[in-house]
């Protein structure tokens, strides 16, 4: 018998770990554009993801939009929070929705609108500014009022530098920064604690297997003679008793706990659910609350996720019960309030 964990669950954990470290970098690498424009949207416009007729159908994009010209058309809701005005681009004129509140809107009709009027303006470089924008189909077919006062004779729209049938609605990179960034970051995280905690596991199964050959050399490459020696055998948990130690040898690790110092030991049953109902997988775990040197340490370790091992640990936990009468076992109101006085006992 070897241990248990060492071989495949290391590998698997491993797998899983660099797995998602290369989502979180092509994750990172999708998402590129947004990351690196630092919530500007001129650098997302100079990083070609500029809006253009061609682009009317993509509403679940967003683009970042040259803006030549911005006037307000007097159209807007009745609560004030929204407002239509054309923006003229670079490859025609626009609707645009966005709240008349906005800085950056306010901004941008105060520097056209002053250029507009400046009689001195020849020679000078016409202002242009950027905004980030998504696409908006007009489901109420309400543009085409307000275009045929711009354009009566359709003139515009026949040659095809007026859009009546979408608007751009005004909108930030602020969130779509913070989900690829927040994204990028919780992969890697979660990725290089596959990794951690693989690397982890294995060097406190080296140092629990050091622990076991010292209690019983005999133990040494040898570890399936505890099945011969233990006082306590269940093969199908990986568990033994063995000199007062609860040895653990299961496909989450190998541990060994030392049973004279055990204060609390019951069982732990948690499912895991789909759409909050249906059951798909179901862990099995072992809560051990030792006094040990002076100081209180709690493990919560998992055991089985097969059904069928309910029984095995509850034998288990009959077995620890009988022979460590001096320590509580099993869960009830009565043992969790005689924890809590010990805790407080023994700070």
């Amino acid at each position: 018998m070897k241990i248990k964990n060492n071989g495949a669950g290391f590998i698997i954990n491993i797998i899983i770990g660099i797995a998602l470290i290369g989502g979180a970098l092509f994750f990172a690498w999708s998402k590129s554009a947004v990351i690196l424009s630092f919530n500007s949207a001129k650098r997302l416009y100079d990083k070609g993801y500029y809006f253009t007729s061609a682009s009317k159908h993509n509403e679940d994009s967003l683009y970042a939009v040259a803006v030549h010209d911005i006037i307000d058309t007097g159209y807007g809701s009745s609560d004030g929070d929204s407002e239509v005005y054309t923006l003229r681009s670079d490859d025609g004129v626009y609707f645009l929705e966005a709240n008349p509140t906005n800085k950056k809107i306010k901004s941008m009709l105060e520097v056209f609108d002053k250029y507009a009027k400046d009689e001195n303006n020849e020679g000078k470089d016409a202002p242009v500014d950027y905004l980030v924008v998504e696409v908006k189909q007009d489901t109420y077919n309400q543009l085409p009022t307000i275009a045929d006062e711009i354009d009566p004779d359709r003139t515009y729209r026949a040659n095809g530098t007026l859009y009546d049938t979408f608007y751009l609605s005004n909108t930030s990179l602020t969130t779509e920064t913070v989900f690829a960034v927040g994204g990028t970051i919780l992969l890697f995280v979660i990725g290089i604690g596959f990794i951690i905690a693989a690397v982890n596991r294995k060097s406190a199964n080296s140092e629990n297997y050091e622990r076991l050959c010292a209690l019983d050399e005999r133990l040494r490459d040898n570890l399936g003679e505890l099945d011969n020696i233990s006082d306590y055998v269940d093969k199908s948990l990986g568990a033994y008793v063995y000199k007062d130690f609860l040895i653990l040898n299961t496909k989450f690790g190998l541990d060994m706990y030392n049973l004279n110092n055990l204060v609390w030991l019951y069982h732990r049953i948690t499912k895991h659910k789909m759409y909050l109902v249906i059951t798909v997988g179901t862990d099995f775990s072992l809560q051990i609350n030792l006094y040990e040197n002076g100081k209180l340490t709690e493990h919560n370790v998992k055991i089985s996720n097969k059904k069928s091992a309910e029984s095995s640990i509850e034998a288990l936990i009959s077995y620890i019960a009988m022979h460590y009468p001096n320590a509580s076992v099993g869960f009830s109101p009565e043992a969790r309030e005689a924890y809590k006085e010990f805790k407080l006992s023994h700070k």
